[in-house]
């Protein structure tokens, strides 16, 4: 088996190992897969390390314990997570780590199964797990492991139906899959969103306006469980809150065992009270929890303070925020207000926007503070009515393309990204011309295609109309070749212009120190770069963290090459830090 880059094959070199289950004197790796919330919690999982002693290291092979923070949220995560384990697994086999243990979401959502696939795995750990970590991996390297699944606790209540449930919603047996995986109880037959205030079986509602709610820009129902005034605490939640005393803001360990990066993560809430029909997250992620505002005041405040200049804002549903806090949504525009008063911070941007929750107030926001990227990640999936209709959401390609026209008024440097599933059962040739034309009119400057994957329990894995792997996979094909064909356009707009680009990280593959950066239309980890040059053509020699203003002169695909022509801000507290990769 190949070893995927992320975990490198040991040297062979012995190592000297640490007693059994002294852990202070333990080199950890945490291998990370998936979104940015999950980079998050691998710096929470190495902040409780470090606490205690241990040495955080970035390269598996020199570590005696390799954690591995899986992804489930497709078929091809959930495949990455398991050769990512195995990998792992490898390693002790030659003379390197002493123990592997899987955490993330598909430690949480197939524990079972995952125990008795992979026995080399020495645990098995769920969120519950997550705050004693040191203690369980202690326990493993003195063999004091009896149970190999540990910390795999229920999931906030409603997001796992019970049996009394599925006979309220007239779900058979048949509904329920696997060991209590399907995440909601829906409609059975796919069909449109009901009436508003009507009621959805199994006590699914649209949610109405107060908190905020009232300024949602789109006239669009948000599908989502009512909240039932559901005041649970998690594991995680504590984890978010540690420690007991001093700043409210999690144990948190930047940079994996390297340099910290000039951006940073920063999460607001957890969970997702949403009930789209191909998704599992809410299942094993649990309900929506916004964190309180001081508490992701004083996260970003420390951040800043280790040389951070860029905060991405990041949760299940990041318009969501705030709606089970006293103020409501209302309270979205006051945290990019307050955030933006961070001394030494130079960009906040937020992820995973869902339009039908979009409010005025967050726009303008967007819109009108220096600091916030014109950037908006729209949460679409599709835009063919009935399509999104079958996927329990709301909208289609007139209200969206309304909602970003409405954007590019407000600000016409306005950037947009969106994903998108393809395949989903009963798509068509009709609705896939939608989206075809959809992207052809609207000319979003970054997209994400993925081909449906039929996920345990949820609805849509049952659903009539499966379309064909092949044809939606040739559908994918042609659609990511029309969009392929707007980015290099939007990119080659770009020629000429001047933008602000923050240094991100030196090209390792370089002789010369060439430094390359993102301007507020690219997002770490997800969009393309800018190569910077001096007015002789050049790399630049930058230090990481440096903002300065450059005209763009060449693009390569959609990436950009930019002369700089300023500096505009000055260098993160610490120079010595350099940026991850």
């Amino acid at each position: 088996m190949s070893v995927p880059a992320s975990v490198p094959r040991a040297s062979g070199d012995a190592v000297a190992h640490p007693s059994d289950g002294d852990t202070s004197a333990l080199r950890i790796a945490i291998v990370t897969l998936g979104c940015g919330r999950n980079e998050v919690d691998s710096d929470q999982l190495a902040g409780l390390f470090h606490r205690d002693g241990a040495t955080i290291v970035e390269d598996a092979d020199q570590a005696d314990v390799v954690l591995v923070n899986t992804c489930t949220f497709i078929a091809p995560a959930k495949q990455e997570s398991i050769d990512t384990v195995l990998a792992a697994c490898d390693l002790k086999d030659e003379g390197g780590a002493r123990a592997v243990l899987v955490v993330g979401c598909m430690a949480q959502r197939y524990p079972d199964e995952l125990a008795e696939a992979i026995p080399e795995a020495d645990a098995i750990v769920g969120f519950d797990g997550y705050a004693r970590l040191p203690a369980i991996v202690g326990d493993v390297l003195g063999g004091r492991v009896t149970e190999r699944v540990i910390g795999v606790g229920a999931a906030h209540p409603g997001s796992r139906p019970g049996a009394a449930d599925a006979a309220s919603a007239g779900a058979g047996a048949s509904g329920l899959a696997g060991r209590g995986l399907p995440l909601m109880l829906a409609p059975s037959a796919p069909a449109a969103p009901p009436a508003a205030g009507s009621a959805h079986p199994g006590g699914l509602a649209a949610a109405r306006g107060d908190g905020g709610d009232r300024d949602r820009v789109l006239d669009l129902e948000v599908l989502e469980r009512p909240r039932d005034d559901i005041e649970v605490a998690s594991a995680q939640d504590l984890l978010d809150r540690v420690p007991a005393s001093g700043p409210r803001f999690p144990v948190r360990h930047l940079g994996a065992g390297g340099p910290v990066a000039p951006w940073s993560y920063l999460k607001i809430a957890s969970g997702c009270d949403r009930v789209c029909t191909f998704c599992a997250i809410p299942s094993f992620r649990g309900r929506f929890r916004s964190r309180p505002m001081d508490e992701i005041l004083a996260e970003a405040r420390w951040l800043v303070d280790q040389g951070v200049r860029e905060l991405v804002l990041v949760s299940e549903n990041t318009t969501s925020w705030g709606k089970d806090l006293p103020g409501g949504r209302a309270l979205q525009p006051e945290l990019l207000r307050a955030l933006a008063e961070i001394d030494d911070l130079v960009r906040i941007r937020l992820m995973y926007l869902q339009p039908a929750e979009l409010t005025g107030g967050l726009l303008e926001a967007i819109a009108t503070q220096p600091k916030v990227a014109s950037y908006y990640d729209l949460s679409l999936q599709h835009v063919s009515g009935p399509v999104v209709a079958r996927m329990a959401r709301s909208g289609d390609h007139e209200r969206f393309g309304q909602l970003i026209e409405r954007c590019r008024e407000a600000d016409p440097d306005a950037v947009f990204r969106s994903n998108f599933i393809v395949g989903f059962p009963g798509e068509t040739d009709e609705d896939v011309q939608r989206l075809e034309d959809f992207l052809l009119e609207h000319r979003l400057d970054w997209v994400g295609f993925f081909p449906f994957s039929r996920e345990d329990g949820t609805p849509s894995d049952t659903f009539d109309d499966q379309v064909d792997e092949e044809l939606a996979m040739a559908r994918l094909r042609r659609l990511s070749e029309v969009q392929e064909r707007v980015a290099d356009e939007a990119a080659r707009a770009l020629v000429g212009r001047q933008l602000e680009v923050l240094v991100d990280r030196h090209d390792p593959d370089d002789t010369r120190p060439a430094a390359l950066g993102r301007s507020s239309r690219e997002a770490p980890d997800t969009d393309g770069e800018i190569a910077l040059v001096t007015p002789d053509g050049t790399p630049a020699d930058l230090p990481v963290g440096r903002l300065v203003t450059a005209r763009v002169v060449d693009t390569v695909g959609v990436d950009l090459v930019a002369e700089v022509t300023a500096r505009t801000a000055g260098d993160p507290p610490d120079l010595g830090r350099r940026a991850r990769g």
